[in-house]
């Protein structure tokens, strides 16, 4: 086989991206699929066409290299959460630029995270590490202030978060947890109970290369009450690189980033702006999903953080031109997202046949199928339709934003009737 490869590890939702990048740059592209347990959300993104195979990872490293011994392997990238620590391992194995594998635990493990950025003096979250119910429970009656936050240490997309009031939400919670598999196939056997984060929601976008880093884009992150839960996405809005906020987030995410040892490659942070400053809710050594939203906000911009950390984990040609400058705002980008109300089986979705009268409609993607089940949205994967505008003038897409929801009061989806 001849031919420099590229291998992208579980290339699903903004995965699916680094093939057309790798290919323009002479890369033939190699799949690995990181275990059998994947949800479907995210397996069903795939795109065969853009790789000469598909490798399954059995969890057997020496085997999964004894596969790959005949190809140029020369970058290893995670396209997706549950590629991480597998990209680590490979990385490090087949010698290629990346982060070291002996330390993936702490951009994987949200306790591992939170504890090393507090250790450097960065302020985050108070937390515990919870076995049983009842050390969840008794954890967060001592720290006697309401809400506080319970998760699972590895997962995405605000999968199992919830926001509890009271000792016997907190202990609800670690059951939902400890009785469900996390995004990335794993079952979740412990959980992380946290201060809750007062304050706005930013996400902070990067691309590293040998320790240096480029802030890609800074977000406005909006979340609302729905079904029961604060968490549910609302919109993504690109912010100007410049601002008292902006600036706060940009030093401090160059200290998450060192002290989390994210030196190659991209990451995606949820901070929020606190009284006593920015604090780091999470951050994924990956690019930022779910798949629409980098090349979305890259309309803002001028550049994808998929091309980016292609470029980085390469020659890095155009990561050179970039670092130590700030991101250019040439037009106002925003991801909305539509959530469900309903459960049952989706029978016709009749707002899409309004939003083409949007002025900043660039494009919406359908997460939901017709004559798929649907369900109340509690996290993204949960979601109908994402939305994207792009637009010169940031009213117009104000206004638009404003549109869609009152569309989405006009027009909610239809369930099919029962056969």
């Amino acid at each position: 086989m001849s031919g420099p490869c590229a291998l992208i590890v579980d290339p699903y939702s903004t995965g699916v991206l680094f093939a057309e990048y790798l290919r323009e740059r002479g890369y033939r592209c190699i799949a690995v699929q990181s275990g059998p347990e994947l949800v479907e959300s995210l397996l069903r993104t795939y795109q065969a066409d853009d790789f000469e195979t598909l490798v399954a990872y059995t969890g057997d490293i020496e085997a999964l290299l004894t596969q790959l011994s005949g190809y140029d392997i020369c970058c290893v990238l995670p396209g997706n959460e549950s590629a991480v620590e597998l990209a680590d391992i490979l990385g490090a194995r087949l010698g290629v630029r990346g982060n070291d594998a002996a330390t993936t635990k702490i951009r994987r493990n949200k306790f591992e995270m939170i504890e090393r950025i507090t250790g450097a003096g960065l302020h985050a979250a108070r937390q515990k590490l919870v076995m049983t119910e009842k050390e969840a429970g008794t954890w967060a009656q001592a720290h006697g202030h309401w809400p506080v936050v319970i998760k699972p240490l590895d997962s995405a997309s605000t999968d199992n978060v919830h926001v509890c009031h009271s000792e016997a939400e907190v202990r609800d919670g670690f059951q939902r947890i400890v009785q469900s598999r996390n995004l990335c196939g794993l079952q979740n056997t412990k959980a992380l109970v946290q201060s809750y984060l007062d304050g706005l929601e930013y996400v902070v976008n990067t691309v590293s290369r040998d320790g240096r880093h480029y802030i890609c884009d800074i977000l406005e992150s909006r979340k609302r009450s729905l079904n029961g839960s604060p968490l549910i996405y609302d919109f993504y809005r690109l912010l100007a690189p410049q601002g008292d906020i902006q600036d706060q987030l940009s030093r401090y995410i160059i200290g998450v980033l060192d002290s989390l040892e994210i030196r190659n490659g991209g990451g995606h942070a949820e901070i929020r702006m606190t009284a006593e400053g920015p604090a780091l809710i999470e951050i994924a050594a990956r690019a930022m999903g779910p798949l629409g939203s980098t090349t979305t906000v890259a309309h803002g911009t001028g550049h994808d953080q998929a091309e980016l950390i292609v470029d980085a984990l390469i020659d890095g040609t155009l990561f050179d031109r970039l670092v130590g400058n700030s991101y250019r705002m040439e037009k106002h980008a925003m991801v909305v997202y539509l959530p469900s109300t309903i459960d049952g089986i989706l029978g016709e979705l009749p707002i899409l046949n309004h939003l083409d009268t949007l002025p900043s409609l660039n494009s919406y993607q359908l997460m939901a199928q017709i004559g798929g089940r649907i369900r109340r949205t509690i996290d993204l994967t949960s979601v109908l339709a994402k939305i994207y505008l792009v637009h010169e003038d940031g009213a117009q897409v104000d206004r638009d934003y404003a549109r869609i929801r009152d569309l989405e009061t006009a027009f909610p989806p239809k369930i099919a009737a029962a056969a």
